[in-house]
């Protein structure tokens, strides 16, 4: 048999797609490197690359099939814009055309990014037509229990519950599950991982083998006219960006302008509430000066009343004292005066007073009862 079948790698990058392109072509029975191996955000693989690989089909080596990997480059290289990685994909167009695809292998690690479902609807929009999804094969890489069909089959239904995007592409192509460990460290671990890795190119070499079919898209002619739309599709999506950053910043100066004028509006607000603050201070101090000063105005002229009202009752006081105290004088005077008048007391004066003729000064007078 000396057909060569075409075999499409396709992936994001650092998601093991050149190391599957290694595992199927198996240099020297070493799974050498053939195909750069990245793990990285930016591809190893710059630009497409292919190799052979001879595959028996039989124990004597009579029935084999040829094998050409195709290694592209890895879709969200952080170098590339989608319509470069566009541009290097249409590389292929040539061999497409004459000779067609047996199959496309869209490799990933496990749930679909971003990128990942944007690229496969580019590739079948842009450089395939909806045919492609007859001849495609979603290889599940890094999966250990990829020997464990139940773990499979777990799997492979939850990938195609939680991809919305690409539940029509899940649910119509099939899914392999393999695992291609690095080979690196000790070489116990090499020797471990170069025996997983030969399980899984068992199991994908089985798969490919009835894989049936030669696919040449219908669209292959217009490829290089419907990059180009895209790209200027994509110069357009540019310039409205720019128009929207240009819009965008316009509006950023106009509201930084607001801002400005808003906090020039309220320091002038603040500056006129400040003002009249300070002079309703200074009224309500004025005021109260004034209050107080009256009150203390009030406050003597009330003392000085209460000190003539206390100092009017004094003199009052005072006065009906003295006219009591007069008036007893005058009554005890009278009553001397009645007394003399009496028989009793004229006869005893009359006695001292001749008493006191008869006797000298100083002689102390009898007293006359």
């Amino acid at each position: 048999m000396n057909e060569i079948r075409n075999i499409l790698l396709i992936g994001r990058t650092g998601g093991g797609k050149s190391t599957l392109g290694n595992v199927l072509i198996n240099k020297d029975n070493e799974f050498e490197e053939v195909f750069k191996e990245s793990d990285g955000s930016v591809s190893a693989t710059k630009n497409v690359k292919e190799a052979k690989a001879e595959i028996d089909l039989s124990r004597d080596g009579s029935e084999k099939i040829k094998y050409r990997i195709i290694d592209t480059i890895g879709i969200g290289d952080t170098n590339l814009t989608p319509q470069g990685v566009l541009v290097r994909l249409a590389e292929i167009a040539n061999r497409v055309k004459n000779e067609g695809l047996s199959h496309i292998l869209f490799v990933t690690q496990g749930r679909f990014t971003k990128e990942e479902t944007e690229a496969y609807g580019l590739l079948s929009s842009i450089i395939f037509d909806k045919d492609v999804l007859k001849y495609t094969t979603v290889i599940r890489t890094n999966f250990s229990r990829f020997e464990n069909e139940e773990a499979c089959a777990n799997d492979r239904q939850s990938l195609r519950m939680e991809n919305a995007d690409l539940a029509h592409i899940l649910n119509a192509v099939n899914i392999i599950y393999v695992d291609n460990p690095p080979l690196e460290g000790r070489p116990r671990v090499v020797e471990v991982n170069k025996e997983i890795r030969g399980e899984s190119r068992t199991r994908l070499l089985t798969y490919l083998a009835g894989c049936r079919g030669n696919y040449r898209p219908s669209n292959i002619d217009t490829l290089d006219e419907r990059v180009n739309d895209y790209k200027t599709h994509e110069e357009k999506l540019k310039e409205k960006m720019k128009e929207i950053e240009a819009d965008r910043k316009r509006q950023e100066e106009e509201f930084r302008k607001k801002i400005v004028e808003m906090k020039e509006e309220q320091a002038r607000e603040l500056r006129e509430n400040r003002i009249k603050f300070e002079e309703d201070i200074r009224k309500v101090k004025v005021e109260g000066d004034e209050k107080l000063h009256k009150t203390k105005i009030e406050m003597e002229e009330k003392q000085r009343r209460d000190m003539a009202d206390l100092e009017r009752r004094n003199q009052e006081r005072e006065g009906r004292s003295r006219t009591g105290s007069e008036r007893g004088v005058s009554e005890k005077q009278e009553n001397n005066r009645c007394e003399l008048s009496k028989p009793k007391f004229s006869k005893a004066i009359r006695k001292r007073k001749s008493y006191a003729e008869n006797y000298p000064k100083k002689a102390v007078l009898p007293i006359l009862i």
